[in-house]
């Protein structure tokens, strides 16, 4: 038998295991929490769907106004991050905030308070999207669930890429209706090229960086793009509305009908929703192959 000694050192090192300190790889640097948060505040609507989806949704006492998915996440309380304001959050009395952005010093300012703040900037690639899946679920215990959701967007995303039939197809995706565009180099632009899709944003200079460019009408009148990808499509943007601008009824998407309104909220993040909007992409790509 053994001895209360011994049954209490068992005991003492289990509850250090239950408390040991969780480190990981944040956009702000490593971020470690003492202990696993019970009381998160996601200002990122992907974050959001992404907790949801790996089970840690009861972790989560406010979200951002843009967590619209799923259902459930319309009804958790809310904060504004496009209007930032650190006692609005602190007053929700959050151990974890997680954001994409920090464009306003949010990590910053909520250090300040002392509330730990894990950002996960926008991925930029299908890789990316599914390390940030695996982060959210050290951080919050869900481990195994975040893996089986990885394993299964990699097996979807790659069944449907191997019917893609878009080798030697051009592409634009339209942002905004002031045509800016996603290169290569972004999450979009990421996917597209995987699909084996030209992408007619990558030949124009990208002077900041961000992998977003501004083309010009009579640029994508120029290369006539085989696929044309509404992104503004919840904004008004239609194959009629496209094929309205002068001069845009001549080009070979539009003849085609080969104009595509995808769902914004979908193709603007990079969580667990990004295999419909492959399919989608798919189902385009072959439907004028």
């Amino acid at each position: 038998m053994k001895s209360l000694a011994g049954c209490l050192l068992g005991l003492a090192v289990l509850v250090m295991s239950c408390t040991s300190p969780i480190t990981v790889d944040s956009d702000a640097g490593q971020m470690t929490l003492d202990e696993r948060p019970d009381r998160i505040v996601s200002l990122s609507a992907t974050h959001t769907e992404i907790l949801f989806a790996i089970a840690a949704d009861h972790l989560v006492v406010a979200t951002d106004l843009t967590s619209n998915f799923p259902t459930a996440a319309e009804a958790t309380p809310k904060v504004d991050a496009f209007n930032f304001n650190v006692e609005e959050i602190a007053a929700v009395e959050p151990d974890l905030v997680i954001t994409a952005f920090n464009f306003l010093g949010e990590v910053s300012a909520l250090q300040a308070v002392g509330i730990p703040v894990l950002l996960l900037a926008p991925a930029s690639n299908m890789e990316d999207a599914y390390h940030q899946i695996e982060i959210l679920g050290e951080v919050t215990g869900r481990s195994d669930e975040a893996a089986n959701l990885v394993s299964s967007m990699r097996t979807r995303v790659e069944a449907l890429i191997n019917t893609a039939s878009g080798d030697s197809l051009t592409v634009f995706h339209e942002v905004e209706n002031t045509l800016f565009s996603a290169n290569s180099s972004t999450f979009l632009g990421d996917i597209y090229r995987r699909l084996g899709l030209s992408n007619i944003a990558d030949a124009v200079p990208d002077d900041f960086g961000s992998g977003y460019v501004q083309l010009s009408e009579e640029y994508v009148i120029s290369q006539d793009p085989d696929l044309i990808f509404l992104g503004d499509a919840d904004f008004g943007e239609s194959i009629e509305s496209i094929g309205a601008r002068p001069g845009w009824d001549t080009l070979t998407a539009v003849r085609r009908g080969a104009v595509f309104e995808l769902d914004g909220d979908i193709a603007g993040r990079w969580g667990p929703r990004t295999v419909d909007l492959v399919e989608d992409i798919v189902t385009a790509i072959n439907s004028v192959s």
